[in-house]
């Protein structure tokens, strides 16, 4: 189910361009956040129910604590990816299944493939966004250009390894009709560029509107390229507080 932090910690900005979203924090609303973010950080590195499986959030402890990245880099990205995660289930048409970040065979390393694959499978044919995250204190042109050029790899459709996983995942959950989807996607020619949005989502200590709507246009022409941002001008001391136990 969709989360509702994004309409209790933020607020959106305005824009003066159509492509780009920015949020920003509500007055009084750090508390509200963080609350919910520790929450979504034992759903997305491990999940209920294995917690309840190991006996409930105390004796799942030292699970918990050991999926979690520790490191300032790691910690960063990771949280970027979840808050990318959420806005697209909350904020779009588009739904994510999976929880990707429970499968990470090292908590400091990221996860290869793309960050975030989601897909609107209401609609006919299906219509898939593809999403690049750049948690960065500063943010410049050239993350963004990082993100487009991760964006265009593979004619700009999803990293089919990515699909291949999440139809794995899905499949060994019993949830093959969703599995399904992800399967068909596999065949380059069932995603024509058109029904492909792609996504740079930042979580950054300056303002990055204008080098969201300066981003390049994708390599693939019909393919549609938008931008997101969480505006955190304590971008280091937010990503501390969310993972550390007590939130200082």
């Amino acid at each position: 189910m969709p989360s509702d932090l994004f309409q209790k910690w933020l607020r959106a900005a305005p824009s003066s361009n159509p492509t780009v979203t920015l949020y920003k924090e509500r007055a009084g609303g750090r508390a509200i956040g963080l609350a919910a973010l520790k929450k979504l950080l034992a759903e997305h590195f491990v999940g209920e129910e294995v917690i309840v499986r190991a006996g409930g959030y105390a004796k799942s402890a030292a699970i918990i604590a050991n999926s979690l990245p520790s490191s300032k880099r790691t910690r960063s990205g990771d949280l970027c990816e979840l808050l990318a995660t959420e806005h697209i289930r909350s904020e779009t048409a588009f739904r994510i299944p999976i929880n990707k970040l429970r499968w990470k065979s090292d908590r400091q390393m990221p996860m290869h493939g793309n960050d975030v694959i989601g897909v609107n499978a209401m609609a006919s044919p299906v219509r898939v966004i593809k999403g690049e995250c750049k948690s960065r204190a500063s943010f410049g042109n050239a993350v963004v250009k990082e993100a487009a050029d991760g964006l265009d790899k593979h004619e700009g459709r999803p990293n089919p390894s990515t699909l291949a996983f999440i139809a794995k995942r899905l499949y060994e959950d019993d949830r093959d009709g969703e599995a399904d989807v992800f399967r068909d996607l596999l065949c380059a020619a069932a995603i024509a560029p058109k029904n492909i949005t792609h996504m740079i989502f930042a979580m950054t200590g300056n303002d990055p509107s204008k080098h969201l709507a300066d981003a390049p246009k994708p390599k693939q022409p019909g393919i549609t390229r938008t931008g997101v941002g969480i505006h955190i001008g304590d971008h280091g001391e937010f990503v501390h507080a969310v993972f550390e136990p007590d939130g200082s």
